[in-house]
């Protein structure tokens, strides 16, 4: 019996090491084991994690690959595949309808999504034309509903056009995001900072996937620069909503969204603008309360997350190693390059506390660590340094260079946080030795 129990804990300790939330924000999972059913990036056009991998300027794209861990790839041929423009501040697929050719991209799975979400993040162009962002035979979704009407849209075919009011927003960097629910035949329509419930006759109706624009000449091609697609076959919920358009808005932009809770991605902030990831709660209903995202930095089990309360973090790009002569507490030897700013706030851009969190970090590939000598460093006084700070020891190796630091109090809304290697000692006959891990 002993070793059964001891089995269960073994089995559950692992379970939760492996439910990490890495899909977009912390929504979802890279594994295939979520809803996460499509992401594409194009700043990752292979998905191989690596960014600086990516295909000269102007080359034409035969495989936009899935990061969701489905490998549901986008895929084209001849004189219908887009280019890659990296010539812009963020890398992406460009789709020209202006050309004799229309340029589209197959996907590896079909259908029409009664219960889903897609969040689309995209510069189109106007050239005169309707402008498609998902296909399907059955259905569209639009960027403009039809030529000269101005207005985002969704498409039936063979049974309607479906406007709403949300003027199409071209030439500006925009999240354009479609939700629908199982018995629903509202679709919400969200465009940057505007939404809009559109009601499209039918809940057996839904969210198309098949292709990226139309195989069509003339009209209801795709247009401009796509910078990511993210599809869930499943409708996210109010707050994984929230959690995900800040994921966005921080990466290409700041971009205006309805709901803004994380505001260190200005300059004034620092521009932390990489990685971005959360937590957060609308209501008992709507909430998601463990997040990992793209980065090394997990955040779960809060202790006094409220409604309409937010936790989202993002780091300013340092590079993933330990250095000495960085602005450090004397106990501290080396000290990662990179940081960390957090957001802590209710939807009203109010400052909140949403309780203790546990904090874990993946530190493979940083050598050196040790639970004796891991510490996480907090700037509790937000003046940008960290030499007069008090390190945090008492980290756990979880296994698989995972570390987690249980009960976190001290990180509140604008403070900057990162990690540290300490002085350890060794008493051997009375004297004391300083030893430095690095």
């Amino acid at each position: 019996m002993k070793k059964r129990y001891n089995l269960l804990i073994i089995t559950l300790f692992f379970s939760a090491l492996l439910s990490s939330q890495t899909g977009p924000g912390g929504v979802g999972s890279r594994d295939g084991s979520s809803s996460l059913l499509v992401w594409l990036r194009a700043n990752d056009l292979n998905a191989d994690g690596n960014i600086n991998n990516n295909p000269a300027n102007g080359s034409l794209v035969s495989t936009w690959s899935d990061f969701s861990g489905n490998t549901n790839n986008f895929t084209q041929t001849g004189t219908n595949r887009p280019s890659y423009n990296s010539s812009g501040t963020f890398n992406a697929v460009n789709f020209n309808s202006s050309l004799a050719a229309a340029q589209f991209m197959f996907g590896s799975t079909s259908g029409i999504f009664r219960n889903a979400s897609t969040f689309i993040a995209i510069n189109p162009v106007n050239t005169g034309n309707s402008h498609t962002l998902l296909d399907h035979s059955n259905a569209s979704l639009r960027v403009e509903q039809w030529f000269n009407t101005n207005r985002v849209g969704l498409t039936r075919y063979g049974v309607a056009d479906y406007s709403t009011s949300i003027a199409s927003p071209f030439n500006i960097n925009s999240i354009i995001s479609y939700h629908k629910a199982t018995t629903s035949s509202t679709v919400e329509v969200r465009v940057n900072g505007a939404t809009q419930n559109l009601n499209i006759g039918s809940s057996t109706a839904g969210i198309p996937l098949d292709r990226i624009g139309r195989n069509s000449n003339g009209a209801d091609e795709a247009s401009g620069d796509f910078f990511e697609i993210i599809f869930y076959n499943s409708r996210v919920n109010d707050a994984q909503k929230i959690i995900i358009d800040n994921y966005l808005s921080a990466k290409y932009g700041s971009i205006t969204i309805p709901v803004n809770v994380y505001d260190e991605d200005n300059a004034g902030s620092g521009n932390y603008d990489h990685d971005v990831a959360g937590i957060g709660r609308v209501n008992s209903s709507n909430l998601h309360n463990d997040s990992q995202g793209t980065g090394i930095v997990r955040v779960l089990n809060p202790t006094n997350l409220g409604d309409n309360e937010f936790f989202m973090w993002g780091h300013d790009n340092g590079a993933l190693q330990m250095n000495t002569g960085l602005n450090a507490p004397s106990i501290i030897k080396n000290r990662l390059t990179r940081t960390w700013r957090v957001s802590e706030a209710n939807t009203s851009g109010g400052t909140v506390d949403v309780g203790n969190i546990d904090m874990r970090f993946d530190l493979t590939g940083i050598t050196g660590v040790s639970t004796g000598n891991l510490r996480l460093i907090v700037d509790t006084d937000n003046d940008g340094n960290f030499n007069d700070e008090t390190p945090i020891s008492g980290a756990t190796n979880l296994g698989s260079n995972i570390y987690s630091f249980n009960g976190v109090s001290s990180i509140s809304n604008n403070r900057r946080f990162t990690l540290g290697l300490a002085l350890t000692t060794i008493i051997t006959n009375r004297r004391i030795t300083h030893r430095v891990n690095n």
